[in-house]
């Protein structure tokens, strides 16, 4: 099966504060190399080399940055404020059947050969990936008096983590007023519209990820790069 990879790098990253001011997320440094190149040779560990970038943000320094990479490489740019299905919609045709969709600001050491069979083995036409992440509050519930009736301490929660496998022909019914919604919310209800339609399969993981979106965020993950991974 010819498998494309879409990647998210179209975002102004602004929680980043100045740190991206002039830099794409993706081609934020964690110990000398981009998060970018972290994620690239993580795909080409499951024979993936085929991609699309969503750019939007200094998109230019994206294609830049790419052709010092061995990669086969296409550019979708629906400029700076797109909402991101708005994003994966406009690239839609030059996306394979089943495309593996990830956030730009993402890296989860994912089997993607394993993950792509399980989505194709299903009914699915979505597969979200989500792992297991200790909150870091309290989680408090009451009732219609103001009663507290639980409290759970930091509880563990499973969250989706940036990567998606999805078949394209879900844009031949999603509403238009879907796709065009702003930031995420888009993407939000395209996941919440095919699950009321029982299409969205999940994919567990529990292996090294991280997420940049603040400087906290990209300091952790500059020390669990350190620790973990090799190339």
């Amino acid at each position: 099966m010819n498998i494309k990879v879409l990647i998210m790098c179209g975002g102004k990253g602004r929680r980043l504060g100045n740190l991206t001011e002039n830099t794409p997320k993706p081609l934020m440094r964690i110990n000398g190399k981009t998060i970018l190149d972290y994620k690239l040779h993580n795909y080409s560990k499951s024979g993936l080399n085929d991609y699309i970038f969503c750019i939007g943000f200094q998109g230019h320094k994206i294609i830049e940055h790419l052709k010092h990479v061995d990669c086969r490489a296409e550019f979708s740019d629906l400029g700076e404020n797109a909402g991101i299905l708005k994003r994966i919609f406009y690239a839609r045709n030059i996306m394979s059947d089943t495309t593996i969709i990830g956030y730009g600001d993402t890296y989860a050491e994912i089997d993607f050969s394993e993950l792509v069979q399980r989505h194709v083995d299903t009914k699915y036409h979505l597969t979200l990936v989500v792992a297991p992440i200790k909150n870091p509050f309290g989680i408090v519930n009451w009732d219609s008096d103001n009663c507290v009736v639980s409290f759970k301490e930091k509880p563990v929660l499973n969250h989706f983590i940036g990567y998606m496998v999805l078949d394209k022909q879900v844009f031949d019914y999603v509403p238009e007023n879907v796709i065009n919604m702003p930031d995420g919310e888009g993407i939000v209800n395209l996941i919440k519209l095919l699950s009321s339609q029982k299409k969205v399969g999940v994919y567990n993981f529990s292996g090294l990820q991280f997420t940049v979106n603040t400087k906290t965020e990209l300091e952790n993950a500059s020390d669990l790069i350190g620790k973990y991974y090799t190339i």
